[in-house]
């Protein structure tokens, strides 16, 4: 989706506004920042500051309205405008932002940092959070990792989850949002633990990311990361059939082969069952597109009696349970009346090798050589170094 406006597209900066005592300045969609859609389409939705606040307009940069005291209604769109508590009539999109580092913004009891964008289209809102995304990898990352790992295992996922949330930026950059809040289990500020080992590692690593030189421009990419890749890694486009500026090779991950028989996995499942669950009449058997390099499947071939589908395997693995095909390094033998699905380690396969990070890490290599092995032909780039925090 495209802007239609200009909600996001020029940087407004807003310098000496003067509220009673106090001095506010904001920059929207600064290059730090990153949009992540809370709600799509809906009717309504609770919104509150908790503290002061001040309401903006994005098209030119105008106060609408601002108080020294919290609000707590419920926003919706109206026939000529935007409504919360009060109307705003003749205004379709509103930027909101605490004017204290004691006030909070909450969307449906749920705390946010940032700011919150909101916009009005065919009488449905869109909210959206502007947040800088050191806050956005601390809460991302927080549920994903609970307990603690090795530091530069843990500094290497972050500066990887980094350059994946400036890429989502650079990517969606004419977007009227960079990433949806489903879609990356971003869950505001409530997940975010101030001295837990996710934090200290975005803190540590704060502003570093890796890029990728392609026809002069230093890319941020898409690096992801797998449990355990089972001896080797795939590119993230042969898996995912996208390009998102990643690496265009593999690599061999030895430690993760060494243990390779100990990840080992077998499910069984029924002709009948998966007929179901993938809304078909009847199986006769499965096919696997694998890539050359790694073997990793990235799309299943189902046979049926009249004719053939194809599903990549993401979207395969959710509907058979992540739980039951717990990677894509797998093989397939179908029976009479079965499906047998065998397989080595778990996760996609594309990116770090988390069993091998832990393993270097261990042996005494720091992030930066973690990285390199797993992203080759990339470096490391401090973007607080440079004259602006964007990437070109």
């Amino acid at each position: 989706m495209k802007k239609a406006f200009s909600f996001l597209i020029f940087f407004i900066t807003l310098t000496s506004y003067s509220f009673a005592v106090e001095n506010y300045t904001t920059q929207t969609d600064r290059p730090e920042n990153i949009q992540v859609l809370l709600a799509k389409n809906v009717d309504e939705a609770l919104f509150e500051s908790k503290g002061s606040y001040v309401v903006l307009n994005p098209l030119d940069g105008s106060r609408i309205t601002s108080s020294l005291t919290g609000k707590r209604f419920m926003l919706k769109a109206t026939s000529t405008g935007i409504k919360w508590g009060e109307e705003y009539p003749g205004i379709h999109q509103i930027y909101v932002v605490p004017k204290s580092k004691n006030s909070s913004l909450l969307v449906n009891g749920i705390q946010y940092e940032g700011a919150i964008c909101v916009f009005k289209m065919k009488n449905k809102i869109h909210i959206i959070n502007d947040v800088n995304i050191e806050s956005y990898l601390k809460s991302t990352l927080t549920p994903q990792f609970p307990y603690p790992m090795e530091n530069e295992v843990m500094a290497a996922i972050t500066i990887a989850a980094r350059t994946t949330a400036y890429s989502h930026v650079k990517r969606n950059k004419e977007a009227f949002w960079h990433v949806s809040a489903d879609e990356i289990g971003y869950q505001g500020r409530a997940v975010i633990q101030l001295d837990s080992h996710v934090s200290n590692a975005v803190d540590r690593t704060r502003h570093i990311i890796l890029v990728l030189s392609d026809k002069g421009e230093n890319r941020p990419f898409a690096a992801t990361w797998t449990e355990n890749s089972a001896g080797k890694t795939a590119a993230f486009h042969t898996i995912f059939r996208k390009d998102w500026w990643a690496p265009k090779a593999g690599v061999e991950a030895p430690h993760a082969a060494i243990n390779r028989a100990e990840s080992k996995w077998s499910y069984k499942i029924s002709k009948k069952e998966l007929a179901s669950l993938l809304n078909v009449q009847s199986i006769s058997a499965v096919d696997l597109y694998t890539d050359t390099f790694s073997k990793k499947t990235y799309a299943v071939k189902l046979i049926t009696n009249s004719d053939t589908q194809d599903i990549d395997f993401e979207t395969f693995q959710k509907i058979v349970g992540k739980e039951n095909l717990l990677s894509n390094d797998v093989t397939v033998i179908a029976g009479s009346s079965d499906i047998i699905f065998t397989g080595y380690g778990k996760g996609f396969g594309v990116g770090l090798c988390l069993l091998s990070a832990n393993l270097m890490a261990q042996n005494g290599d720091n992030a930066a050589k973690i990285l390199s092995k797993f992203f080759p032909d990339t470096y490391l780039l401090n973007l607080s170094a440079m004259p602006h925090k964007g990437v070109k």
